[in-house]
């Protein structure tokens, strides 16, 4: 790779084609094989990297390419936080999880770390981070899972609070450590101070998004996506210009307090920013990789697997704290003991604070990354396979059913079963008619010709196929297992797209 130590923008402009292969390839290994994106994200970092091909050699620690990162870890960022919805969760089992695991990790977790040689320093900041967990791991295990709605709404929507929760905490104890007055509690009053001052930015630019983004959307749907974002760079902005490292609390601050459900555009706004997030997420992954040397890991194994050891401790004392009150079976509270991957957040604060670490001239960060780098890889991969197996131990799945044909009625339909505990995929030709399903927050998928039916119905694991009485997928009798059943759905529905288009 010596055209590029001649040219060095074009290892910048490298990167970027790898990064759009890697997200690319991880969207299809993700849908086709359920493999975690995380995964194919990072190996394409360290093929890339100084221990793979050599041609991604991007310094993290320059002004400028930390500025580049630090705004895509605010896109990650901004969009996990706009997701939590604590509306139907058990408020006492979601604030057990929120708070045992946290205190846990904070409490013990730099024990094992100082124990196994890691400074002071690192040891407390990966305990920060390891506070996150990885709803991006986790959506597509549940999916795979097809647990009942309400125990996969609860995991969900812990692992989103968790990293909201992760990245104050981790903001804080980063904090403490660059505050330069040097008394402790002078150093914890000041960080107090800097967190705060982040908090109150975010809440306050949430609540005027919140007051004007009815004004901005009035007239087209790309104002709406561009004032998102706007609010959300600008709480990220205002923060670190108050005070400094505050900026990333300020972006968590901010989308708690908004609520994008409220607006016109509802539908639209969430898919833009779940590509955006896609695409700076894959930036993250793949530069984080790019920066680790395999050769250097092999001191940091042991203290990562103690962490990882550490990490399932507190997951079990978490988990038998919180399901204490709730209608959960044991066989539930098992396989929720096995959900504790580290994902898209724990992998953003590791790129995001093993280059700030230089930059406040404090070492580490090479340490801090490597770390983090083992312990998200283990996590995801025990948690993974773990999940699995229990599943198919307890026999956890819920029965699925394929709805072919979108209308009116098969939406009530989809919705009926849910509410009876069964999992339900609607399917359609019609692209606009699986965004229409998907709009409602029901599961849909694009089927071409039946085929791809008997391919999702052999994927899902189905029982039973309902036709509607415009589906138009008659030959699927011929084509599905004796062992799908077939209902007809009936007729009369309509088409109903309409008014859902107008908006």
């Amino acid at each position: 790779m010596s055209m590029l130590a001649h040219y060095p923008s074009l290892s910048v402009e490298f990167g970027a084609v790898l990064v759009l292969v890697a997200a690319l390839l991880a969207r299809v290994l993700l849908r086709r094989f359920g493999v975690p994106s995380i995964i194919t994200l990072l190996a394409f970092g360290l093929a890339a990297g100084p221990s793979g091909l050599g041609f991604l050699k991007i310094d993290l620690t320059q002004p400028g390419t930390r500025a580049l990162l630090s705004l895509a870890v605010v896109v990650v960022l901004f969009e996990a936080t706009l997701r939590i919805d604590l509306r139907n969760m058990p408020r006492w089992t979601i604030g057990l999880l929120a708070l045992v695991g946290p205190a846990l990790t904070l409490a013990l977790l730099p024990i094992v770390g100082r124990h196994y040689g890691l400074t002071k320093l690192v040891a407390v900041m990966v305990a920060a981070v390891c506070v996150v967990t990885g709803p991006t791991v986790t959506g597509p295990l549940l999916a795979r899972l097809r647990l009942r709605i309400g125990l996969s709404h609860l995991l969900e929507t812990e692992g989103l609070v968790l990293d909201a929760i992760g990245v104050i905490i981790a903001a804080a104890v980063f904090a403490s450590f660059t505050s330069r007055i040097g008394a402790p509690l002078a150093n914890a009053v000041q960080a107090t101070l800097r967190i705060g001052a982040g908090v109150v930015v975010g809440v306050l630019l949430g609540f005027l998004g919140q007051r004007t983004m009815g004004f901005a959307t009035r007239s087209s749907s790309d104002i709406s996506k561009i004032y998102v974002l706007l609010i959300g760079f600008s709480a990220y902005a205002i923060a670190e210009l108050v005070s400094h490292e505050s900026g990333l609390v300020g972006v968590v601050a901010c989308g708690m307090v908004m609520d994008l459900k409220t607006l016109p555009h509802e539908r639209l706004l969430r898919s833009f920013k779940e590509d955006l997030s896609m695409l700076a997420l894959s930036t993250v992954f793949v530069l984080l990789a790019s920066q680790i040397e395999l050769g250097q890991l092999g001191a940091l194994v042991v203290p990562a697997l103690a962490i990882v050891a550490a990490l399932v401790a507190f997951r079990i004392i978490t988990v038998l704290a919180a399901t204490q009150t709730g209608a959960y079976t044991w066989p539930e509270r098992v396989l929720m003991m096995t959900i504790f991957p580290r994902g898209i957040v724990a992998v953003s604060l590791a790129t995001y604070y093993a280059t700030q670490l230089p930059a406040w001239g404090l070492r580490g960060g090479g340490v801090l990354a490597g770390v983090l780098f083992l312990v998200i890889m283990t996590t995801i991969v025990l948690s993974t396979a773990s999940a699995i197996l229990v599943t198919r131990i307890f026999g956890l799945q819920m029965p699925s059913m394929i709805i072919a044909g979108i209308s009116p009625a098969t939406l009530d339909a989809a919705r009926g079963l849910i509410e009876r505990g069964h999992r339900a995929l609607l399917v359609d030709r019609e692209e606009r008619a699986v965004l229409f399903a998907r709009a409602s927050d029901l599961e849909a998928e694009l089927a071409e010709n039946s085929a791809q039916i008997v391919s999702l119905a052999r994927e899902r694991g189905a029982r039973c196929v309902i036709l509607s009485a415009a589906s138009g997928w008659e030959d699927l009798r011929k084509r599905l297992p004796a062992s799908v059943e077939i209902r007809p759905l009936g007729s009369g529905e309509t088409a109903g797209f309409a008014a859902w288009e107008a908006t």
